[in-house]
């Protein structure tokens, strides 16, 4: 999981290693499934609790997703931080 920090198409966003549940935080990060073929999809986990329900861990979840590109079984499957929006600055410029 750290490969996944550390690369640098991924380097924005920060990996959540404390997360082991979609309802861990109440769900306020995203799912992030990677392939060996570089493939990367992020999904919100609220999406997931209907087909798979709130108390599936991610590394169970990680047996049942496949890449969205080549169709191979997914390689990780991790919790990755909200991207923040910018502040915008009150006054102009």
């Amino acid at each position: 999981m750290d490969s996944l920090a550390a690369s640098p198409l991924h380097a924005s966003v920060r990996v959540l290693p404390h997360i082991t549940r979609l309802d861990d935080r109440l769900g306020d990060f995203l799912v992030r499934v990677v392939c060996e073929c570089g493939g990367c999809r992020e999904i919100q986990p609220r999406c997931l609790p209907r087909l798979v329900g709130w108390k599936m861990t991610l590394k169970q979840l990680a047996l049942r997703m496949r890449c969205s590109r080549c169709g191979q079984k997914a390689a990780a499957v991790v919790a990755v931080a909200r991207p923040r929006p910018r502040r915008v600055s009150k006054t102009p410029h």
